[in-house]
């Protein structure tokens, strides 16, 4: 009985390691420049499709992104200790995925991200050529940004020389809030959940939802060992994966 305990903390303790390296690595990204916005906080959600353990432990996975985005480690350190300690070269390409996706959110690459992703790309232990494929790949959803222009030695909103003079304007603009993501239609929810796209082939959408429902099924996780509540949790996403395919399936007449 002890050792079964023991074996169940460690468990749960590597896996708890793994989602706060995780949703630290994401979320420090989504702050690299400076700031968290709805669409970058809505790309990192693409986490709970990628890793079934993140999905079954949402409420943990959020609280942990909260307070990692003030954290004093560094991205470079968390993804370095991810990729050394708690995840496969698999999951490390798949979190890269998601780490393009927050860079990108709202349609600009912040140079601040783009420093970002090439230095993560070799903390995660990836080859250094992935950063130009994504880049390359990538390249008609996104603009670059500009570098910011440096502030003035009085700082900003200060008279910086004659007839100069800030009206607080622009920084009314800095503050103001993005308007949140634009609201997904459910084909769009039914293809990220399976983790496929309206481009890709009936073969595929089909491989799609079996990897889905093999990842998901509740039986499956019962016979790893899992708790009842993330039996639960699965047994839900499952109905879910279900809802999904049934969508896709009737929309494509298959």
């Amino acid at each position: 009985m002890k050792s079964d305990e023991a074996i169940r903390k460690r468990v749960k303790h590597r896996e708890d390691m793994f989602l706060r390296r995780l949703f630290g690595v994401l979320a420090k990204m989504a702050k690299a420049d400076g700031r968290v916005d709805a669409w970058e906080a809505h790309a990192a959600e693409g986490a709970f499709v990628r890793f079934t353990r993140a999905a079954e432990r949402r409420g943990f996975c959020t609280k942990v992104f909260n307070s990692a985005k003030n954290s004093r480690m560094s991205l470079a350190r968390l993804a370095a200790e991810f990729a050394d300690t708690w995840a496969s070269s698999k999951e490390c390409l798949a979190v890269y995925e998601i780490l393009w996706d927050i860079a990108c959110a709202k349609g600009i690459l912040h140079p601040a991200h783009k420093a970002a992703l090439r230095e993560v790309c070799a903390a995660l232990k990836l080859p250094h050529q992935y950063f130009e494929i994504f880049y390359r790949t990538r390249r008609a959803t996104f603009r670059e940004a500009a570098p910011e222009e440096p502030s003035g030695a009085n700082g900003p909103g200060e008279q910086t020389g004659e007839g100069s003079h800030d009206d607080g304007e622009t920084s009314r603009r800095r503050r103001r809030r993005p308007p949140p993501p634009p609201k997904k239609t459910p084909l769009e929810e039914a293809y990220e959940l399976l983790g496929c796209s309206p481009s890709d082939t009936n073969d595929a959408v089909r491989r799609a939802y079996r990897n889905a429902a093999k990842m998901h099924h509740p039986d499956m996780l019962r016979a790893k060992g899992r708790s009842e509540a993330q039996v639960r949790a699965a047994s839900e996403t499952m109905a879910r994966v279900n809802s999904a395919w049934e969508l896709i399936r009737k929309e494509r007449g298959i």
